[in-house]
């Protein structure tokens, strides 16, 4: 059963926050909440440990026990047009890497399309967002997230992590982290009611979204092709080019950001 953890309150924001010390998945949880009739708008569930945690498709989330920052969160988003959906993720993460610059300073932090936070060329968190969609527009948006915190030995089948302990040499307090990432989530997703922020996120996540406009080599269509990424549409649609100077457009799952020959195949643990 869970409890009561606290309610976070800051500048009449008030997120009530659930923690379980196990749980098969926190974004399930909320789920499962609200398919009951239950308002979960505004409320967080941490973990110290899932059974069953998610990333995007059928992919799983290594965690060790206490280690690392495991929660999902509940934002009403039903000022937002359901084709603008990919401005949440977008919100999300941008407010990921610029709260992770307040505890390493450091440029060094990117945002793989389209979610995944890397520190250079590792792994350092993913997210898994599912949205309801109440005609032309959004509903409840359910963010789960699983930060790499203070684990520094990780299974062999999982490619290319990192977390800030290895980064730094320290650890780092998960509770002061969750705080501000729970803050900075909620007022960059809520400031997608106006126009000119979501023109601000834009540009932030083009800034540091992972090797845009770089050639680099790509799994397509079941072979190793050189492209070069030139951005997205407006649902979220990667944007490249290859080198014979033809136009692709990509959803996810139907890309490979390092071939499989390549140790560090980042699609095997989103």
């Amino acid at each position: 059963m869970p409890f009561l953890y606290k309610r976070l309150t800051f500048q009449k924001m008030t997120m009530k926050i659930l923690r379980f010390d196990e749980i098969n998945s926190t974004n399930v949880y909320l789920y499962d909440k609200m398919a009951e009739g239950t308002d979960i708008s505004d409320m967080v569930v941490v973990a110290a440990h899932q059974t069953a945690g998610r990333g995007m498709d059928k992919n799983r989330w290594e965690s060790e026990a206490g280690k690392n920052l495991l929660f999902s969160m509940a934002l009403n988003v039903n000022y937002l047009e359901a084709e603008n959906q990919f401005k949440i993720s977008q919100a999300v993460a941008v407010a990921m890497v610029e709260t992770l610059q307040n505890f390493i300073d450091s440029d060094n932090f990117f945002i793989k399309w389209p979610n995944d936070i890397y520190y250079g060329d590792k792994k350092l968190a993913g997210m898994l967002i599912q949205n309801t969609i109440n005609a032309r527009m959004m509903g409840v948006s359910i963010i789960g997230i699983g930060l790499n915190v203070n684990q520094i030995r990780f299974s062999e089948d999982i490619p290319n992590p990192i977390s800030l302990k290895m980064i730094t040499g320290e650890g780092h307090d998960l509770e002061n982290i969750l705080n501000q990432l729970v803050v900075n989530i909620k007022n960059a997703v809520d400031a997608l009611r106006y126009e000119d922020k979501r023109d601000e996120v834009n540009n932030k996540y083009i800034k540091k979204l992972y090797r845009y406009r770089q050639w680099a080599e790509y799994f397509y269509q079941n072979q190793v092709k050189e492209m070069i990424i030139n951005g997205f549409d407006k649902y979220g649609r990667l944007l490249l080019q290859d080198k014979e100077g033809a136009a692709i457009v990509c959803d996810v799952k139907e890309l490979q950001f390092f071939p499989p020959s390549y140790r560090q195949d980042s699609e095997a643990d989103v």
